[in-house]
Formats: structure tokens, sequence, C-alpha cells
């Protein structure tokens, strides 16, 4: 057994069995008392009469009756009254609609449900198939339902607005009032978007949902709910907005194949399952075999098999986070309804301490320089190992990659490629293998030692690097058509350049030319230095093709005696000043990865400050930008005088900048 473990955590500072007691003992409920009594409908105070005419007609999709309409209307136009006091006032008349809904889906069979007309909207948006679960009798199916139609929903709500805003946002906009109605728009914030409501969106996304803890009659308020926003939609002119795109993982070689039946064993025997969530796994492993036998699997069943996967790793990971950091247990639950532990805390570079302060506090520019504890470092990176680390960094933090917790919350992505499920699905059975007995672990020891070695793909590191490398091929074709050039006898005054050229290489003598090395995380600050420096990198990029691209096209031009002798004298001068521009990217490369070195030691303060090393890099990017719009001037002397001017800045103020920004941390 310790052998086993010692093979597990062999890149780790301590072996993973220590926490397996802790991981045993903590299972607190999903659901804090508070929103378990939100959830609780009493049959006996809000009883279906059926003597009454029905508040639901679904062969109609009528809503709400007249008469309740006043009882809302109150709400709305209380102007004292906040939206979480409103929600909570409308409750009760919510849980009765729950009821009746209830009661007029129960009195169709599933046939008659699905054979209901649907407007064209209905069609285009929704699956039907994953729609009508919501009604299904087997509990998990509902469960995965719910985690599809509310992002879907909240798409469609944001579709109307032509912005993306949270859900809650949203539906107190008055574009969304005038078109949904009113009636609809607080019954939808009742059940989705209000931590006073049910609050279905954020519980579900968060991971906090399991197939005991949601009544039945929810399920069927929203399907009700939904078919009336069809309805209403159906009237109005309705745009899709562009959705964003999920990259691939190029070069990801497959993961190692385990059976369906080792799953199994993995799932029923990992200590980062919760037990109100067993069922479901299982039921996920049952849809992931059937997508991965499939030859042409349907686009949005790999949605929801990936988003269901994503809901239950992440409550996994939360249970995981909680026990290494010795937080408070009840932090593996929606135990406080107004914030939750997510993503962006499981990934901090550093443990962050049982604080009252709402979890997004943590990563704004006010409390950055408190956010964490920096004497406690985040053990999940020696618990899973770095390769397994990098996997989780690239699938849900880095801001280059595939973020697909936010994107398929938010219902902003076109669909999931099935080699992304496919490796998404293997990841969190490595991880959970390594919280199994000895026995399973080795049964898929292959599979744990493959994300062992995996090396991150989105690191913005990575990105720039791939930046870089396109820049040196540039550069290098730049210089074999400068040899060219000169073996085809054109012979032009060079002495203009040449001081120039020995002040670059003196300059770049002083900078260190390596690879620079950079941590594993990148927190907000690091991120927005990244993307800066990235910029440069990409303008470089730009203007080093452009260039190749007017060199090439005007030698041509030249051999072939079609230039004029005014664009000859410039073709003579760009060729002259080639060797002395292909210097100049070299250098940008050489100040660029120097400025690197000293990201690591900068705060989002100096970012937001504008403080002189961000007013460098800003400096740098403008430049950049400004040569490519002037390259294809041919103002040869002009660019190389301003790149002379340039450089020579840039050599000052990068070295008063690294030095003062180092000081002001």
């Amino acid at each position: 057994m310790a052998e086993t473990r010692e093979f597990i955590a062999r890149d780790s500072k301590m072996p993973i069995s220590c926490y397996f007691s802790e991981l045993q003992n903590c299972n607190e409920p999903l659901f804090c008392d508070a929103i378990v009594e939100i959830m609780k409908i009493d049959h006996q105070r809000f009883p279906s009469n059926s003597n009454e005419t029905p508040l639901i007609d679904i062969n109609t999709l009528t809503f709400i009756r007249p008469l309740l309409q006043s009882k809302i209307d109150s709400c709305q136009t209380s102007r004292e009254l906040d939206l979480n006091t409103q929600v909570a006032n409308l409750l009760p008349l919510c849980k009765r609609l729950a009821i009746e809904c209830h009661s007029a889906v129960k009195s169709r069979n599933m046939e008659d449900l699905m054979s209901l007309k649907m407007s064209q909207l209905h069609e285009s948006v929704w699956s039907s198939t994953k729609l009508f679960w919501l009604c299904s009798e087997d509990a998990v199916e509902r469960i995965f339902s719910l985690i599809y139609v509310t992002a879907r929903l909240e798409w469609i709500i944001s579709c109307l607005v032509c912005r993306r805003l949270q859900l809650k946002d949203n539906l107190q906009s008055e574009e969304v009032r005038d078109i949904l109605g009113r009636d609809l728009v607080q019954i939808l914030q009742c059940i989705l978007g209000c931590v006073k409501g049910f609050n279905l969106k954020n519980l579900t996304w968060h991971g906090f949902v399991s197939p005991s803890n949601i009544p039945t009659e929810l399920f069927s308020l929203l399907f009700c709910s939904v078919l009336t926003v069809s309805s209403r939609l159906s009237e109005h002119k309705f745009q899709t907005r562009n959705s964003l795109k999920v990259p691939l993982i190029q070069n990801l070689p497959s993961a190692p194949k385990i059976s369906l039946s080792t799953c199994q064993n993995i799932v029923k025997n990992s200590l980062l399952v919760h037990k109100d969530q067993l069922e479901m796994w299982l039921t996920l492993l049952q849809h992931s075999a059937h997508l991965w036998n499939s030859s042409v699997p349907a686009s949005d069943h790999i949605t929801m098999v990936t988003s269901v996967n994503v809901v239950l790793l992440q409550q996994s990971l939360r249970k995981l986070w909680v026990v290494t950091s010795g937080s408070n247990p009840t932090r593996c639950s929606a135990q406080n309804t107004e914030f939750y532990i997510t993503l962006d805390e499981i990934f901090s570079p550093n443990c962050i301490s049982d604080d009252p302060r709402p979890a997004a506090s943590y990563f704004s520019s006010t409390y950055s320089k408190c956010q964490t504890d920096l004497s406690s470092e985040n053990v999940l990176i020696s618990v899973l190992g770095s390769g397994t680390f990098h996997a989780l960094l690239d699938l849900f933090v880095h801001g280059d990659g595939l973020r697909l917790r936010d994107k398929l919350s938010h219902c902003e992505c076109d669909g999931v490629d099935v080699s992304v499920s496919h490796h998404l699905f293997y990841l969190s059975m490595a991880i959970l293998a390594r919280f199994c007995d000895p026995f399973i672990q080795n049964s898929c020891s292959d599979l744990i030692s493959f994300y062992d070695s995996y090396q991150h793909r989105f690191h913005p590191f990575c990105m720039m690097i791939e930046v870089v490398k396109n820049v040196e091929t540039i550069s290098e074709k730049l210089t074999r058509f400068g040899e060219e050039v000169d073996k085809s006898g054109i012979d032009e005054r060079k002495a203009d350049f040449i001081e120039k050229l020995n002040v670059l290489l003196k300059v770049k003598n002083k900078y260190c030319v390596t690879k620079p090395s950079v941590s594993l995380f990148v927190g907000p600050a690091k991120t927005k230095y990244f993307s800066l420096i990235l910029e440069i990198f990409k303008k470089i990029e730009m203007f080093s093709s452009e260039l190749l691209e007017v060199a090439k096209t005007k030698f041509e031009l030249y051999k072939e005696r079609k230039l004029r002798s005014r664009q000859r004298q410039n073709f003579s001068t760009l060729i002259t000043a080639l060797p002395y521009f292909t210097k100049c990217i070299g250098l940008s490369r050489t100040f660029l990865y120097s400025s690197v070195n000293h990201v690591e030691n900068l705060t989002i303060y100096d970012f937001e400050e504008n403080k002189s090393f961000v007013k460098f890099l800003k400096g740098s990017l403008k430049c950049y930008e400004n040569l490519v719009a002037v390259v294809g001037l041919s103002k040869w002397i002009e660019i190389g005088g301003f790149l002379v001017t340039f450089l020579n800045d840039w050599n000052n103020l990068f070295s008063e900048s690294v030095l003062s920004a180092c000081s002001e941390v």
C-alpha cells in the first residue's frame, strides 16, 4: 500500500495518504439548512386545488392567471424593496406555481409532452430531448437537464439585451421585462437568479446539486417557464449573438484507455466523490461510454456530458482543497448562500483563509495584497502533481486556455470538441483514482502517469514562446533574403547603419538572452503583464512579416526593372537597412525576455496605477503599432531612425523602470 501511494505522489512534497482520513470524514451536506428551507415545498400549505381553474395550461402555454398578476405587480412597483426582498415575498407564490406546474405536467404523459407544438425558435435553440428530461421520472436525468437548461436559458436572455452580463443582471433590464413580461421575469428571478430565491443557476453550476436535494415540483416549474419563454419570444425578432470558441488542445496524445468497469470502481471507491453525487457520476460514465462508442456523436450530447463532468469535478476538487488547506469543512457545501468557493480560489497559489469576505473580493485590486495566506502554499500541486495541475489550469484557468467552466455555464460556446470532452473525462478519472485503494490505483497507473507528465499548453508564457518562435523564423528568413540580395550584385552604401549596429550589439550583451523562468501560477497582476508583453511580440511578428513581404515584392520588381528611380532608391535603402532591422527584432526579443524575469515581482497595483514599468511596456506596444502602420510607406531611413531612437530609449527606460518597479513592490 505504501509503495503504491509513493508511486502516485512521486513528485509531491508529502504522501497523499495523510489526507485519507480527513477526506473520509469530510462529507458535509451539499445544502445548508437555509437552502433546504427555501427548497422545501409544503403541500398542505399550497395544495393543488383541482376545483379551481388551473394556473397552468400547457396546451396554450398560459403561465399565470390574471388574478395572481396583482401580487407580482405589487412587488414590482414597491420601489423601496430591493430584489432580494421582492423575491423573498414571491417565494410562496412560486411554490404554489411549482405544485400547479407539476400537476399539469403529470396530467400529460411523456409522449404527449414531446408532441407539443413548439415555436420555430424553440426547435432551433433547445434540444427537445434534454429539455424534456426536466419532466423525467429519473432524478439524475432531471439534474442533467437542469445543468443544460439553466445555461441555455442564460444565453437566450443575454441575446435579448445583446450583452454578456450575469443572468441576474440581465433579468433586471427593461428590455427583457418588455419582451418576456414582468410576471415571467419575476418567476425566473425566483427560480434562477437571486440568492433569496431557489438560486438554481448558481447552486447547479458550482456543483452543489444532487438528485435528492431539489424538489421535483421545481423542475416542472422550470419546464413550464421555458415553454413560456419560447412562446413569448416567438412574437419578437430574436437574434443570437456570436459564441466564443473552445480552443482545441494541440498535439495532445490520447490518454491510456481504461474500461467502463474500472471507471465504475474508481467512482465507487474514490474519497473525492460526494455520497449524494455518486449516482450522478455513475450515470455520467454510462453517457460517456455511449459518446466514445458513437461514430458521429451529437454536438448537444457532447456539451451536456462535458458540462456534467465539469460540475461534478468541481465539487470533488473543492472537497480536496478544503481538506488539504485545513479550511473549515462547511466550505465544501453551499453553507454561505452569498458566495461559494470557486475554481479561482481552488487554484490560487496560496491557501485562502476562512474569511467572511465575498469570494470575488479575493481577486479584486482592493484586496490583492491580502488575498491569500502567503505563508501557506496551496498543497494541491503537491498532492496532485504538477502535470495534473497544469492540465487543470489549461482547462479552467488560463485566459487563452479552454476556460470550460465559464464558457459552458454561460453557454458562450457553440459546442465542445469530442477530444476535449475525452481529455476532461480521463483527467477526472486520474484525479479520482489517486484517492482509491491500491488495487484500483494500480489498475489505472498508466493513466495517472500520463497526466503526471502533462506539459501545459495555455500558460501565458507558453503562448508567448509560440509567437517568439514565429518571430525568430521570420528573422531567419529576412537574414537569408539579405544574403540572396547581396549575391545579386546590389552594392549600396552600408556605412550609415554600421555604427547603429555596433550600438545594438553592445546593448544586447548587457541582457540575458536565455529563456526566462516563470512560475506555475499566474495571478491577476502577472496575467496583465503577460498579456501586454504578448501583444508586443505579436506586433513585432506583424512588423517582421510586413517587412519581409515588402522586401520580397520590391526585389522581384527591382530585378525586372519595373521600379522607377525613386522606388529603386527606396529599395536600395531597405536593403542597406535590412541587417539592422534584423538585429532590432532580435534585440526586441532580448528586452522582452528580460522583462519577463521581472514580472514575477510585480503586483496588480503597479499595473493599475500605471507605474514606470507599465508605461515602458505600453510605450513599446505603441511603437511597434506605429511601425506596422508605416512599413508600407517604404520610408526606410525614417523607420530606421525611428527604431534607433526607440531602442535607445527602451534600453534606458528598461533599466530605470525595472529598478523602480522592483523598489515599489
